[in-house]
């Protein structure tokens, strides 16, 4: 799937002899994301996004620990990150993330009370998207929300949070996600939109003072995602 066609991707599908899907109608990142997930055909899908990078056992891995538990919603992974200048040593935001992570799951491969999910997203999303595996058959109707540039994923994990199902984490570091000067993160970072669209979701989960100083430790996270 591809909302910004090109004769290189049309000869790469070709030569892979893979269906290559065009969205005819883009408007933000969640109908690019939600016409990916509509124009799949597999029981499970991830949304790899251009420029991050799998590891060879990303989907074995993912598949199997998903087989492992009873009516699973999706199953996600540690990740790292690289730049144009290579790979990046860990930093304080990925720390976190682990660490909010650890808090949710303790030893568990699996938690299924709402409670528990809600618990990993209520300090900050850890979930990269691309790392994530959705098992479609147990979410025909899951859709990424509008109106949000760079927190979508957020929104939607807590939305599938309230749902009867599982998270699935997988620890193993498969996939490495791209951090570039010209990324939606890197934009709205920048343009301070990303800490808007955080305070507001702290907002909707957090009383006002506890959100405003949750908001602010975050802020604190996207220095690391400077060049």
């Amino acid at each position: 799937m591809s909302s910004t066609p090109s004769a290189d991707l049309h000869s790469f599908a070709k030569s892979q002899c893979l269906r290559l899907h065009i969205n005819p109608q883009r408007v933000d990142i969640a109908t690019d994301w939600n016409f990916a997930l509509a124009a799949a055909r597999t029981t499970f899908v991830t949304l790899a996004h251009q420029d991050d990078l799998f590891e060879p056992e990303y989907v074995a891995r993912l598949l199997a620990a998903m087989q492992r538990h009873p009516k699973v919603l999706v199953s996600f992974c540690d990740y790292t990150e690289h730049s144009p200048r290579g790979e990046r040593p860990t930093n304080i935001n990925l720390r976190i993330k682990r660490a909010l992570c650890q808090r949710a799951f303790g030893r568990r491969e699996c938690i299924t009370s709402a409670r528990d999910k809600e618990r990993l997203l209520s300090l900050g999303n850890p979930i990269c998207c691309p790392s994530v595996m959705f098992d479609r058959s147990a979410l025909p109707d899951f859709r990424f929300p509008g109106g949000f540039r760079t927190n979508l994923d957020w929104m939607a994990w807590l939305e599938l949070a309230r749902r009867p199902g599982g998270f699935v984490y997988v620890r193993e570091k498969l996939v490495s996600k791209g951090i570039h000067d010209e990324s939606e993160t890197t934009a709205t970072i920048a343009n301070r939109e990303r800490q808007r669209e955080d305070r507001a979701i702290f907002g909707a989960l957090w009383p006002r003072p506890v959100a405003a100083a949750l908001a602010a430790v975050y802020r604190l996270g996207y220095r690391a995602n400077r060049l």
